[in-house]
């Protein structure tokens, strides 16, 4: 009979240095590049887009892992995040891309697990191999909380 093979629709998220990978179920729209307004207390904070109506925080995610901020580009976009931990007064989180992300479908079979924790990033889940490209995993529960507590 049928095999049935767990698959997950996916994005590839460009970030400085490597993709973040993120169900498409966890992303809201990806929207233009748009200057944030204000900023705020900390340097991964790059202050707040309004989007359909709603202030949405806008987050670097290399800086928010030590990183540098990225230098602006023409090709970058902003992923805007629902968020998973139901939290009412921030229901979005957008992060700064570098470009347009990447659809893929990702098959169970086709994700391998890699095992270096010295190069994973402070909010980086899991490193993994998925359709033969690396990826980290992002802890967006993690990174929202860091969020959270800032606003």
């Amino acid at each position: 009979g049928e095999i049935y093979m767990e698959s997950v629709r996916s994005l590839f998220i460009p970030v400085v240095g490597g993709n973040l990978l993120v169900p498409n179920a966890a992303i809201a729209e990806i929207i233009q590049y748009t200057e944030p307004d204000g900023s705020g207390d900390h340097p991964w904070m790059l202050g707040y887009l309004n989007w359909r109506d709603r202030e949405v925080p806008l987050i670097s995610y290399e800086v928010a892992n030590g990183g540098e901020l990225p230098l602006p580009k023409s090709s970058m976009r902003i992923a805007v995040l629902k968020s998973l931990t139901s939290n009412d007064d921030m229901p979005y989180l957008a992060i700064l891309t570098q470009r347009i992300p990447r659809l893929a479908t990702i098959y169970e079979e086709s994700i391998e697990l890699l095992d270096d924790e010295a190069e994973l990033p402070d909010y980086g889940l899991q490193s993994v191999l998925a359709n033969g490209e690396p990826a980290i995993v992002p802890d967006l529960p993690k990174l929202e909380a860091l969020v959270h507590s800032a606003i």
